[in-house]
C-alpha cells in the first residue's frame, strides 16, 4: 500500500500558512460551466493497476512508479484543479520476470465539484522513475522519468447511478485501458476520446478502480476548494485530529470532523498607507489617467480620474481556500468620520465631503465591527485583508455619440495593497492592538492578484504602510449580559450554604441578549390580578447539583431504545452545550435524504431539592406530559410513573434520577423499554411544495415548549423549552442530542409585570419579572434520521395562483345528471354507464323507503317502536319480521290462496305504479336545476388552495371576454372569507408575494350603488387579470379534558384512540365567486376547493381567572427594530373575544388589548391570535395561544404566622365517585379529608381547608385545589384561592449584626413569659427557616413562668445586607399569641 506524495509547503502538514500560498497553485474551472452551485463529494478509490508495466527496461535500472491524477474538461480543452501525486512505489512480478506485473495501490483520493456534465474527465497516468542500480561517481542523484502510460475516466454519465459510501455494500469496480504516451494529448484532441483512432492501447495494461459519492464531506467541503483531488492522509486546516485506519495510512476523509469553531471580531480597524490620503490617492489617479490616455492612444483632454469608492475586504483563508464568505466594508478617511468619533452616530447634519480636506489624514478608518462567525482556532488559519479603489474613469472618446449611459463615468478597480495574519500562531491572542504590514506588487497572495506597485521611502526602503486593528474572541457575540445566580434574581434574599441546610449548587449562566421587553398589564381593579403562566422560552439557570459520572452510567444503561439511522447504525452525537453550533439552512434543504424522522423521548425525570427560602417541594409518584410539535395536533401523554434507583450500597439517592415507565391500564407498569417514545414522520411528498424549507426554518429557530403535570393531583407543575436546532442534520443520516432542562413554575408578579422577546422568533417571548420556582430537571433526547422521500421527482413546483378562467364548456356525454355532476371533476370519457335513480339520489331513495314502510302491516306499531333508532337497525328488524311471518305461513294448515295471490299481484302493481309516478315527478322537477348545474359547471374554473391560520392565499383569475361587446361584470363571492383585492396597492404586495409578473390596474374596479359589489368593464375580446384572496382564521377550539391524555406510542408514530365523538381538525370546504353580466347571466365562475392545514404555534399563555367574569389584559411590545412606519395589527379567531392594537408612535410602544368572558369552573376556553407587521395582514409575524382556566375563586384574609380556616361546598356528579383533593402549595394549606373518600352521587360535600403563610409579601398569593377521580385520573372541581396576608403587631423588635462567617457571635437568646393564669404550651415558628433556627420548637410554661429561648442564625451568607426575621409565638389551635421581629445584618 501506498500514501500520497506529502508536499509539506502544498498539503500543509507542516510549514506555515505562507508557505502553502507561496507553493499552492490551482487552475478554476469556468462558471459559465457549472450546473449547480450546490457541491458534493466523491470518493476514488484506486485499487490496482495490472499488465506489461516494465517493458524495454534494461536491468542496470531500478524502477519505480507513480500515479498522477488530473481533471480535465474538454469543453474548454484545459486541465483544472491541480495534479495530484502518488508515493513512488514498486511493481510486484509474477513468475515470468519481466512479462506481467502488479502494483497493489488501494488508495482513497477525495475531492468534491458543483458539475455534473459528460465533458468533464479524470486523467490517470503512470509515470517511470528509473535509477541506475550502480550509479557513477557524481551520478548518484540523477532519475530518469518516463510516462508509461495514461486513462481517462467519465465521471457523470446519464441514466448512471452514483452510490454513496454510506448506502453500504459493494461498490461496482471499473476497469480503464491504458493508452501510449502523456496525457497532453488530450490538448489537442476532440471529443469523444475513447474513440479517437489517433490513441493506441498499452497491450494488457488495466487500471482499476471504484468511483463513488461521498456524503460526509458536507461538513468540510468549505475548508477546500472546488475540483482539487487529496489524499486521504491530507489533513486539512480546520479538520479535527479524527482519522479512520486504512491500511498503513490515516484517512481523514472517511469520517471527517471539525475543529471547534468560534467567534472572532475585528474591532477598531485602521489603515496606514505610509503617506497621507490625499498624496497617495493624487498618485494613484494620476497613474490610472496615464494608463488611460496611453490605452485610447489620445493626449491631455483635460479629463481627470476620481475615487469613487474605498473598500475593505475581510475574509478567513486556510491557505487553499476561504472558509466563509469574505465580507465587503465601505473604509473612509480619518477626517471624514470625525477621527476619534468615528464609533459615534450624531444626530449633527453630516459634512460635504468634497469640502473636507484630506491633506492631515493619514488613516482610513472602518466605521462598524466586523464579526467573523467561522473563525478555527488553527496555526495555518490566517485572517485576510484586501484593500480595493473603485477609480471612476471618464467615457471612452469612442462612446460620445452613443446613448446617454455610455456618456457616464466608468468604474474601475483597482486592488491597492492587502494583508494577512495568523492569530492562533501566537502562543496567547494579544490584548493589545495588532499593526501587520501591508503588501503590494507582485507579491504571492491568496487570490493571485495583481496589486498596486511598493511605493518606496527617502531611505530607498519598502514603505507599503500597515493596517491596525484590536482583535477579540468570545463563545457569545459581545453584548450587554446580565447574570444570574441561583435565586437570588428575583429579590435580595441571600443565599445561604451551611452544613445544616444542604443548598443547592449555584450555576451562573447568562440571560440572551437578543430579546427586548414586553410589559404585561393587568386592567381589572387594584387587588384584582390573577395569575398567569407563560412557559420560559430559553433553558434557565440549573438550580439542582449536576449528576456524578455515576448517576449518569447508571441512567443511560437503563435500557431506553436506541435512535438509530436507516441501516441500524448510531447516530451522530451533538453536544448541546456546544455554544457555537452552526447551521447550514442550503446545504439542509439540498440533502438528498428529504424525510425527517422526528423522535422525542422522555428519558427521566430528578425531583427538586428544596433550595433556601423556599417550600419543600410536593411529593411526585408520576407525571404526564403536553407538548406540540411544528403543525401536528397537541399532544397529551399517558401518565408516566417516577421509578427511582437505588445506589450501590442500597440507599435511595433524593438526587438520583427517576427513571419514566409508562402506566398502563390497572395501574401496572409498562413491562417493555423504559421511558416514552413519540415520533413524527415528516416527508415532503405529504407537505406542500416549498414547505420542506419552511419546517427545516422551524427547526432552526423554534423552541419546542413542553408542559409537565403531575400525575396524581393534575396541577401544572411548571414548562420548559428545548431548541430544536440541533436536530438539523448537517449532511448526516441521523443525529442525536441529549438535553437536561429544568421544569420552572412561574407566576405573574404584580410588582414587574416586564416579560422580553422578539416577534421575528419564534416563541421568543419569555417573562423576566416573574416569581420563578423550580420544579425539577427533565432528562430528554431528541432525534432525526434521514430517509429519502417518497416522492420520486426531484423538485415540486409550487402551484402558481394564476388560474386561467375555462370557458370551453363541457360537452354533456349522457347518463345521469347527478352522475356527471358528482364526477366532474374526473376525466372525461366517450362512454358513460347507466345507473338507477336511487342509487345517484339518496332523497328519492329515503322517499321510496318511507312509502314501502307506510304499506307494512303493524307500521303503527314498529313506528312507535322504531323512533331513536336508526336506519340501519330498522332495517334489520323490518327483515327479521318479515322472515318470522313466513315461517308463521308455512306452519300453518294449507289452504288455498289463488284469491289471496291475486290481491296481492294487483296491491304489489299500485304500489310500483306509484313509486314510477313518484320518480317521473321527481326527474320532472330537478331536471331543469340539473341543466342549469351542468350548464354552470361549464363556465367553471377550479383551483385548490390549503391555508392555515391568519395566511392570506392569494389568486388571480385571467379572464378573457368571449363577447364581441363590451360587458360590465359584477363578482360575487358566497363566502366573507374570499373577495376581490380591490387595492391596487394591497395587489401589487400581493404580487410581489407570489412572484407574479402581470400587470396591474389603478382604478380598475368600481362598485355596484346597489349591491355593492365590485364591477369591472370588459371591452370586447378583452383580456383581465382579476385578484382574490381568501383568508380565515377558523380554528380547532377543542380543549382535551385536564388529564394524561388516551394516546399510545407505537415504534413508528403516535396514534390516537378513535372516538366516534372526536370532531379532528377542521373540515374541507368549496367557496366561489360568480361574475354576472349587466344582465343578471353569469359568465365565469371561480370555484376554490379550501383543505385547511394545521398551523404553528409560536407562543403559549396560560390565565387563570375567576368563572363567570371577563379575563382583561394588555400586552405592551416594544417598537420593531423594521424601520416601518406601518401599524402593526392584531387578530383573534374567537368572534366573543374582543382585542385590539394601539401604538401612538412609530418609537412608542406598541399594546394588545385583550377581552374575554369566562365560563363555568373547571372550563377551559382556547382561542389564538395572530400579529401582524405588514400593512395587508398577509402573513402573521406570530401566532399566540392562550388557554383561559375559569376557576371558582374563594378570597382569604389571614395573619402572616397563624392559620385561618374556611370551607369549601362540594357538589357531587350524576355517579358517585372516589375522589381526592389536593393542594398546590401542601406545606401552606392543608386539606381535610386529605385522603380518598367516596364523593356521592348528586351529593353535597364539604371540604375543609386551612391556610398560614409565614412568607412576607404585601402582594396576594395564589393557589389552588384541585378535586381528582382517583380512578379515571380526571378533573372534577378547581378552586382558585387568593390568599391576602396581613402582618400581625410586633410585640418586640431587635437588630442585630453577624459575621457572614459564623461564630459564636450566631447564638443568641431572647425571653419570653407566659400572660395566662394556668399552664400552656407554645409553638415556635420563623418567617425565614433558612436563617434561623430554634433550639426548641415547642415550649410548656407554668402561670407567669419565663423561659429563654435559644436562637440560632445560620452561617456562611453569600452576600451581604439587612433582612426582617419574624419569629411567630402560637398555641395548639394554631393562634398567634406575640409576634417579635428580629432585624439581622450580615457583614
Amino acid at each position: 500500500m501506498i500514501g500520497t506524495k506529502n508536499d509539506n509547503s502544498e498539503t500543509g502538514q507542516n510549514g506555515t500558512w505562507y508557505d502553502i500560498i507561496e507553493k499552492w497553485k490551482e487552475v478554476e474551472i469556468s462558471r459559465e460551466h457549472v450546473s449547480d452551485d450546490v457541491s458534493t463529494g466523491y470518493q476514488f478509490n484506486l485499487q490496482s493497476v495490472t499488465g506489461h508495466l516494465n517493458l524495454n527496461t534494461p536491468d542496470a535500472y531500478n524502477l519505480e512508479y507513480e500515479i498522477r491524477l488530473t481533471l480535465f474538461d474538454v469543453l474548454y480543452g484545459r486541465f483544472i484543479g491541480r495534479t495530484w501525486r502518488s508515493r513512488k512505489v514498486r511493481s510486484t512480478q509474477s513468475e515470468e520476470q519481466g512479462q506481467h506485473s502488479q502494483i497493489k495501490l488501494d488508495l482513497p483520493v477525495y475531492f468534491h465539484t458543483p458539475i455534473l456534465d459528460l465533458t468533464i474527465l479524470l486523467v490517470i497516468e503512470i509515470v517511470t522513475y528509473l535509477t541506475p542500480k550502480n550509479p557513477l561517481p557524481g551520478q548518484e542523484n540523477v532519475t530518469k522519468q518516463r510516462s508509461l502510460g495514461w486513462g481517462v475516466l467519465r465521471l457523470f454519465q446519464s441514466g448512471v447511478l452514483i452510490k454513496d459510501i454510506s448506502d453500504g455494500g459493494e461498490i461496482p469496480t471499473r476497469r480503464l485501458d491504458v493508452y501510449q504516451g502523456s496525457p497532453r494529448a488530450l490538448l489537442y484532441m476532440k471529443d469523444p476520446i475513447e474513440s479517437d483512432p489517433q490513441i493506441k492501447l498499452v497491450p494488457g495494461c488495466q487500471i482499476t478502480l471504484t468511483f463513488s459519492r461521498h456524503i460526509a464531506m458536507n461538513t468540510i467541503m468549505h475548508l477546500m476548494p472546488e475540483n482539487v483531488l487529496y489524499g486521504a492522509d491530507e489533513k486539512l486546516p480546520g479538520m479535527a485530529e479524527s482519522y479512520t485506519k486504512h491500511g498503513d495510512i490515516h484517512d481523514y476523509f472517511l469520517k471527517p470532523r471539525l475543529m471547534k469553531q468560534c467567534v472572532g471580531y475585528i474591532d477598531k480597524l485602521s489603515i496606514n498607507l505610509g503617506t497621507t490620503i490625499e498624496r497617495f490617492e493624487d498618485e494613484l489617479c494620476k497613474l490610472a489617467n496615464y494608463d488611460r490616455l496611453k490605452r485610447e492612444k489620445l493626449t491631455d483632454d483635460g479629463k481627470s480620474v476620481a475615487v469613487s469608492e474605498r473598500k475593505l475586504m475581510i475574509g478567513v483563508h486556510n491557505g487553499f481556500c476561504y472558509i466563509q464568505k469574505p465580507q465587503f466594508a465601505q473604509v473612509e478617511p480619518e477626517a471624514l468620520v470625525g477621527g476619534t468619533k468615528m464609533g459615534s452616530f450624531g444626530r449633527g447634519k453630516r459634512k460635504d465631503p468634497s469640502l473636507i480636506s484630506l491633506s492631515s489624514s493619514t488613516n482610513l478608518v472602518l466605521r462598524s465591527r466586523i464579526q467573523l462567525n467561522e473563525m478555527i482556532p488553527h496555526s495555518k488559519v490566517a485572517i485576510v485583508f484586501q484593500l480595493e479603489y473603485i477609480l471612476s474613469l471618464p467615457a471612452p472618446q469612442s462612446n460620445v455619440t452613443g446613448s446617454v449611459s455610455s456618456l457616464r463615468s466608468q468604474p474601475s478597480k483597482i486592488m491597492v495593497r492587502w494583508a494577512s495574519w495568523t492569530p492562533y500562531t501566537l502562543s496567547r491572542l494579544p490584548e493589545q492592538p495588532v499593526t501587520v504590514t501591508l503588501n503590494g506588487g507582485l507579491s504571492a497572495n491568496p487570490d493571485s492578484l495583481l496589486f498596486y506597485k511598493v511605493q518606496k521611502n527617502q531611505d530607498g526602503l519598502n514603505n507599503n504602510g500597515s493596517i491596525k486593528f484590536r482583535y477579540l474572541t468570545s463563545d457569545q457575540p459581545i453584548a450587554n449580559s446580565t447574570s444570574i445566580v441561583g435565586q437570588s434574581v428575583l429579590s435580595n434574599e441571600p443565599v445561604v450554604g451551611t452544613t445544616q441546610l444542604h443548598a443547592p449548587d449555584v450555576v451562573q449562566v447568562k440571560e440572551p441578549d437578543d430579546s427586548y421587553s414586553v410589559e404585561i398589564a393587568h386592567l381589572e381593579m387594584a387587588g384584582d390580578q390573577h395569575p398567569v403562566h407563560a412557559p420560559p422560552i430559553q433553558p434557565i439557570a440549573q438550580s439542582i447539583p449536576t449528576l456524578t459520572r455515576a448517576s449518569y452510567a447508571r441512567l443511560y444503561n437503563a435500557g431506553f431504545p436506541e435512535i438509530l439511522d436507516r441501516k441500524g447504525l448510531l447516530p451522530e452525537i451533538i453536544d448541546a452545550n456546544d455554544l457555537m453550533f452552526r447551521f447550514n439552512l442550503e446545504k439542509e434543504i439540498t440533502d438528498p435524504l428529504q424525510t425527517n424522522e422526528v423522535c422525542v423521548q422522555f428519558l427521566a425525570f430528578t425531583t427538586p431539592v428544596q433550595g433556601p427560602a423556599e417550600p419543600p417541594p410536593p411529593t411526585m409518584n408520576s407525571i404526564f406530559l403536553s407538548f406540540q410539535f411544528y403543525r401536528f395536533r397537541p399532544v397529551t401523554t399517558q401518565r408516566l410513573s417516577l421509578v427511582r434507583k437505588t445506589d450501590s450500597d442500597g440507599r435511595y439517592n433524593d438526587k438520583a434520577p427517576c427513571i419514566l415507565r409508562k402506566i398502563e391500564a390497572g395501574e401496572q407498569l409498562d413491562e417493555g423499554q423504559p421511558g416514552l417514545e413519540v415520533k413524527y414522520h415528516v416527508d415532503p411528498v405529504h407537505m406542500k411544495a416549498g414547505e420542506n424549507s419552511a419546517f427545516l426554518k422551524y427547526l432552526a429557530t423554534h423552541y419546542l415548549h413542553i408542559d409537565v403535570w403531575n400525575g396524581e393531583s393534575l396541577l401544572l407543575m411548571g414548562s420548559l423549552s428545548v431548541p430544536l436546532k440541533h436536530l438539523l442534520r448537517g449532511g448526516n443520516s441521523a443525529v442525536c442530542v441529549n438535553h437536561e432542562v429544568d421544569v420552572v413554575f412561574s407566576e405573574h408578579s404584580d410588582v414587574a409585570p416586564t416579560f422580553t422577546g422578539d416577534l421575528s422568533k419564534g416563541g421568543s417571548v419569555r417573562p423576566l419579572g416573574l416569581s420563578k420556582q423550580y420544579r425539577g430537571r427533565l432528562h430528554l433526547r431528541l432525534g432525526n434520521v434521514g430517509y429519502p422521500s417518497e416522492d420520486k421527482s426531484s423538485i415540486r413546483m409550487k402551484k402558481s395562483p394564476l388560474v386561467v378562467a375555462d370557458l370551453t364548456g363541457c360537452a354533456f356525454h349522457g347518463g345521469s345528471l347527478t352522475f356527471a355532476l358528482q364526477n366532474s371533476g374526473s376525466v372525461r370519457a366517450n362512454r358513460c354507464k347507466g345507473r338507477k335513480m336511487i342509487e345517484s339520489n339518496s332523497e328519492l331513495s329515503e322517499l321510496l323507503l318511507l312509502n314501502a314502510t307506510r304499506n307494512e302491516e303493524g307500521d303503527k306499531e314498529n313506528a312507535e317502536a322504531g323512533k331513536g333508532i336508526d336506519a340501519d337497525r330498522q332495517r334489520k328488524i323490518s327483515r327479521m319480521n318479515a322472515v318470522r311471518n313466513l315461517e308463521d305461513e308455512n306452519g300453518g294448515k294449507p289452504q288455498t290462496k289463488i284469491g289471496q295471490r291475486a290481491l296481492l299481484n294487483r296491491q304489489e302493481k299500485s304500489l310500483k305504479e306509484r313509486d314510477l309516478k313518484t320518480i317521473s315527478s321527481y326527474r320532472e322537477r330537478l331536471k331543469s336545476e340539473h341543466i342549469m348545474e351542468m350548464l354552470m359547471l361549464s363556465i367553471t374554473t377550479k383551483h385548490t388552495i390549503r391555508p392555515t391560520l391568519g395566511i392570506a392565499e392569494f389568486v388571480e383569475l385571467k379572464l378573457k371576454n368571449p363577447f364581441t361587446t363590451q360587458q360590465t361584470v359584477s363578482i360575487e363571492c358566497n363566502s366573507t372569507d374570499f373577495r376581490v383585492v380591490t387595492d391596487s396597492r394591497e395587489w401589487r404586495y400581493f404580487k410581489g408575494l407570489a412572484g407574479l409578473h402581470t400587470p396591474v390596474e389603478e382604478n380598475m374596479f368600481n362598485f355596484d350603488p346597489n349591491s355593492s359589489l365590485p364591477q369591472i368593464y370588459l371591452r370586447p375580446k378583452e383580456t383581465v387579470y382579476i385578484p382574490f384572496r381568501y383568508q380565515s382564521y377558523e380554528a380547532d377550539h377543542e380543549v382535551a379534558t385536564q388529564g394524561p391524555g388516551h394516546f399510545k406510542p407505537t415504534p413508528t408514530s403516535l396514534q390516537p384512540v378513535k372516538d366516534q365523538h372526536s370532531h379532528g381538525t377542521i373540515k374541507s370546504k368549496v367557496v366561489k365567486a360568480i361574475l354576472r353580466t349587466s344582465d343578471g347571466r353569469p359568465l365565469s365562475i371561480l370555484q376554490l376547493t379550501v383543505d385547511p392545514q394545521p398551523h404553528v404555534v409560536d407562543q403559549t399563555f396560560r390565565f387563570y381567572n375567576p368563572e363567570q367574569t371577563f379575563l382583561k389584559k394588555c400586552i405592551r411590545l416594544p417598537p420593531f427594530n423594521n424601520n416601518s412606519d406601518h401599524q402593526f395589527h392584531v387578530v383573534c379567531n374567537d368572534p366573543e373575544i374582543v382585542c385590539q392594537a394601539r401604538s401612538l408612535s412609530r418609537d412608542e410602544p406598541r399594546e394588545v388589548f385583550l377581552k374575554a368572558p369566562c365560563g363555568n369552573s373547571p372550563s377551559v376556553r382556547r382561542f389564538f391570535l395572530a400579529i401582524y407587521n405588514d400593512p395587508f395582514l398577509a402573513i402573521p409575524a406570530q401566532i399566540w395561544q392562550f388557554y383561559v382556566h375559569s376557576l371558582q375563586r374563594v378570597d382569604v384574609n389571614s395573619v402572616l404566622g397563624q392559620t385561618s380556616r374556611f370551607s369549601l361546598v362540594l357538589r357531587g356528579t350524576q355517579t358517585a365517585r372516589m375522589v381526592q383533593c389536593f393542594s398546590s402549595h401542601p406545606e401552606e394549606m392543608q386539606l381535610s379529608p386529605s385522603e380518598r373518600f367516596l364523593l356521592p352521587a348528586n351529593g353535597v360535600y364539604e371540604v375543609n381547608a386551612g391556610v398560614r403563610t409565614t412568607s412576607v409579601n404585601s402582594n396576594t398569593k395564589y393557589m389552588y385545589v384541585n378535586v381528582v377521580d382517583t380512578e379515571y385520573h380526571q378533573l372534577i372541581r378547581t378552586w382558585l384561592v387568593a390568599v391576602k396576608a396581613r402582618e400581625p403587631m410586633i410585640a418586640k423588635e431587635f437588630d442585630i449584626e453577624l459575621s457572614r462567617s459564623g461564630g459564636k457571635g450566631n447564638n443568641k437568646m431572647i425571653t419570653y413569659t407566659n400572660p395566662y393564669p394556668n399552664r400552656k404550651k407554645f409553638v415556635l415558628m420563623t418567617s425565614r427557616s433558612d436563617l434561623l433556627h430554634f433550639r426548641d420548637v415547642n415550649m410548656e410554661l407554668g402561670p407567669g413562668e419565663k423561659t429563654t429561648i435559644g436562637l440560632r442564625f445560620a452561617s456562611g451568607v453569600a452576600q451581604s445586607g439587612r433582612f426582617p426575621v419574624h419569629i411567630f409565638i402560637n398555641d395548639l389551635e394554631d393562634k398567634n399569641e406575640e409576634t417579635f421581629l428580629i432585624n439581622v445584618t450580615y457583614v
